[in-house]
């Protein structure tokens, strides 16, 4: 029990921290601490039209892909199809969100 309240607190200290950080760089731009960077990164992700589905399996399937493979990991499948933004355009619609986190300088 004493871990685990130890675990607690110590990730609401982290968390805090992190609030800290995003503050500043919200403020005065990336930060660079170390070897790692502070800053946003953009993540993206694809809605696609229940409707519009079939069509894009079946496109998948021109190419000689098994679009079932695909479509069970929507981000790992699109990176696989290699379709630029304009193709994917013409099924779904293209959601991006901001991550805030450490990366290697």
């Amino acid at each position: 029990m004493k871990v685990a309240a130890e675990v607690e607190r110590l990730e609401a200290a982290v968390k805090q921290m992190k609030a800290d950080l995003k503050t500043y760089v919200d403020q005065n731009g990336p930060l660079q601490a170390g070897d790692k960077i502070w800053n946003y990164s953009t993540t993206v992700s694809w809605d696609f039209d229940p409707q519009r589905l079939r069509e894009l399996a079946l496109n998948i399937t021109v190419e000689g892909l098994n679009p079932w493979e695909l479509l069970t990991l929507p981000a790992a499948s699109i990176k696989k199809l290699g379709w630029d933004e304009a193709a994917l355009l013409q099924y779904g619609n293209k959601k991006e969100s901001k991550r805030f986190d450490s990366k290697k300088a």
